[in-house]
């Protein structure tokens, strides 16, 4: 017998196929043809867009780099006792470059360089401004701390002994030297019984302070007892003293 052909039949789905993927390719086409206006203009968008971003990247980087370069002639000023240049400096940077870290910090040092040449109102203005915006704590223990020195000077205790205290809520090197300028306003104002309460305040917080001695002369001077027992020494097997700059 001769061989049976077997044919397989074509499904309807097998005949479209082709016919499909036309349409698709057409219809891609189309699309393209019909929105090419705007494919290119958010191709631009997309561009430009990248363009300016890396743009104000480096633009920013070449700020800072001229910032620095000013700042650091400033600092070189100061350090070299050359004020009036150095105040000049600060304060062209400052009012220059207020939203830059080094703009900020400028307010600081030109403060420095005004307290260098006598000049406190000026550096009065320029700490104040610069505490209502520092949120590092050790720059504004430091800058309240020289803001409480300047109020001393100018002989304003109330505002001096209100500078101390907020630099003594910040630990750190300078906390131990506000508690003291707190009692030391509170003696200068004719508050007597509050000194004695910070001086001995401070001998309970810090018993081993280097400044311990000068703090029992003052208790003594002001006629009260420190009510304070002495620190337990290392032979004792107490812990070693720890010294305060």
């Amino acid at each position: 017998m001769p061989p049976t052909t077997h044919r397989r039949k074509i499904s309807q789905k097998e005949l479209r196929a082709p016919d499909e993927l036309t349409t698709l390719v057409d219809s891609a086409r189309d699309f393209l043809v019909n929105n090419l206006t705007q494919v290119l203009i958010s191709t631009a968008v997309v561009v430009v867009v990248g363009a300016i971003v890396v743009g104000v990247y480096y633009y920013e980087r070449h700020r800072d780099n001229i910032a620095s370069a000013r700042f650091y002639g400033a600092i070189t000023a100061l350090n070299a006792g050359q004020n009036k240049p150095a105040e000049t400096q600060f304060k062209q940077l400052a009012d220059e470059e207020p939203g830059r870290r080094l703009g900020r910090l400028a307010r600081f040092y030109m403060s420095s360089a005004y307290l260098a040449d006598g000049d406190l109102p000026d550096a009065r203005d320029a700490l104040v401004a610069f505490v209502a915006e520092e949120r590092d704590p050790l720059f504004r223990s430091l800058a309240l701390t020289n803001l409480a020195v300047v109020y001393e000077r100018m002989a304003d205790w109330k505002k001096a002994a209100g500078a101390y205290q907020q630099a003594a809520a910040d630990p750190g090197p300078e906390q131990a030297r506000a508690e003291l300028g707190v009692a030391r306003m509170l003696v200068k104002s004719g508050d007597k019984q509050g000194a004695i309460a910070a001086y001995r305040g401070f001998l309970a917080a810090h018993p081993f302070a280097q400044q311990r001695q000068d703090v029992l002369e003052s208790l003594a001077l002001l006629g009260a007892p420190a009510e304070i027992p002495p620190p337990p020494s290392a032979a004792a097997g107490g812990p070693q003293p720890v010294v305060i700059h």
